[in-house]
């Protein structure tokens, strides 16, 4: 039994945000012919300037607008939805963020999904972060029952090893955490003890999702085994040298932003290919984002140049820089996606790509014609290269399409107000 100091528990146990309860221990590749379905979870923070985000045109012949132009190259993989609004709840950064896959109900989708379609996989969801804790008094978009948020794992390596173990990968390495709860019961009875309710049942889905960890890492069977080779993650070499504590921390500092998205990027890409997982969270750093992006040609942290006062400001140009910078990064994931083969066909043909924030107008702080994409095919499900308008209705009913699209047949998610079922003519069947 392997010795564990406190801090050693306590970074093991967040590492188990991860995954929420319901994940089974399995490793099954892919066969031709029979590819599953997997949808993500793409958020990028504080809105748009919606008269430079939504198209213009017509369904199947539309022009893109200044902030989503990086996507004309994959333009035929996506469809772009305008005019939903998102009603009831907090109209801010954190009633937008709160509501966004909830629907303003005790639970968000990617939670909701991965209880319905995580049996089959060795994890029943993934959720990644670039930056996301950074900083961040404003939330997550993801919230297992009873509202309670889950943390993104912001450092590509720990979430490496946490799906894959020490199996390849540049970044990847021995992982001494084998026996994190037998080696720390004492501390775990003793820290319980002192919790209240609401922290006791984190506490407790944490420890389970971490023994399902344990319990995998331990397993001799691994996804290189299986035909699925991890050596091509992190080619770039990035490490976070072991007892670093500096602040920010090493993966959350600005000028490893990119670097850090990108593996992220690919690890979901990853861990969709080895059917991992079938349900996929990224957040891009959170509301009120106060990520300097320099590179992007910006002069302004991405929060102050969201209050743009009009399109045609300096401020607005700014914020034109940096969601354009989001849109390369999406279109670099989708052609991440449709390059692995997948069934009959290809990874994102079979995935289904949700791109979301937290508001709508940046400046405005609203909730109104909410800057959604859509991408991937999700198994023939959604046809793409479209440009689809909906005059102010609800987007809980976009969130019962997409659980549609996964063969989750449900008729309301959330806020029902404005009727049940999902958005006409969004998905083929």
């Amino acid at each position: 039994m392997i010795h564990l100091r406190r801090r050693q528990f306590l970074k093991s146990v967040a590492m188990a945000t991860l995954v929420p309860l319901g994940m089974g221990v399995r490793l099954r590749p892919v066969l031709a012919g029979t590819a599953p379905k997997r949808v993500v979870f793409f958020y990028i923070p504080d809105g748009c300037i919606p008269t430079l985000w939504h198209p213009s045109g017509s369904e199947f012949d539309f022009t893109l607008s200044q902030m989503t132009e990086p996507l004309a190259a994959v333009k035929d993989h996506c469809v772009f939805v305008s005019g939903l609004n998102m009603y009831e709840g907090g109209a801010t950064h954190e009633g937008g963020i709160a509501k966004v896959l909830t629907g303003n109900g005790p639970t968000s989708l990617d939670v909701f999904l991965s209880e319905q379609l995580g049996s089959l996989t060795s994890l029943s969801s993934l959720l990644l972060g670039v930056a996301s804790s950074h900083e961040n008094g404003s939330g997550y978009f993801s919230y297992l029952p009873g509202r309670i948020p889950r943390t993104p794992q912001d450092n590509p390596v720990a979430a490496f090893e946490s799906v894959f173990g020490s199996h390849g990968g540049g970044g990847g390495g021995p992982n001494p955490q084998l026996s994190v709860l037998d080696s720390a019961l004492a501390d775990l009875n003793s820290l319980r003890s002192r919790l209240g309710s609401i922290e006791r049942a984190k506490l407790d889905l944490h420890l389970s999702a971490l023994r399902e960890v344990e319990t995998r890492l331990n397993d001799p069977t691994n996804a290189d085994a299986l035909g699925c080779s991890t050596s091509e993650f992190n080619q770039e070499g990035f490490t976070v040298p072991e007892g670093y504590h500096g602040y920010p921390r090493l993966y959350n500092r600005e000028e490893h932003f990119e670097l850090v998205g990108k593996l992220q990027m690919d690890l979901a890409a990853l861990a969709l290919s080895c059917d991992m997982t079938r349900v996929l969270g990224l957040q891009w750093s959170h509301p009120v984002s106060p990520t300097r992006m320099a590179w992007t040609g910006s002069s302004q942290r991405h929060h102050d140049a969201s209050h743009y006062g009009h399109a045609g400001s300096a401020t607005a140009a700014n914020f034109i820089l940096l969601q354009r910078w989001y849109m390369d990064q999406l279109r670099y994931f989708i052609d991440q996606l449709s390059s692995r083969p997948d069934g009959d066909g290809t990874l994102l043909d079979n995935t289904l790509i949700l791109v979301f924030s937290e508001l709508g107008d940046g400046n405005l702080h609203n909730h109104k014609n909410m800057p959604f994409i859509l991408a991937g095919g999700a198994g023939g499900t959604l046809s793409t290269g479209r440009y689809l308008h909906y005059g102010g209705d609800a987007h809980t009913k976009l969130l019962v399409s997409i659980a549609n699209a996964m063969d989750v047949n449900i008729s309301t998610f959330g806020y029902s107000g404005h009727g049940t079922g999902g958005l006409n003519n969004l998905l083929t069947n």
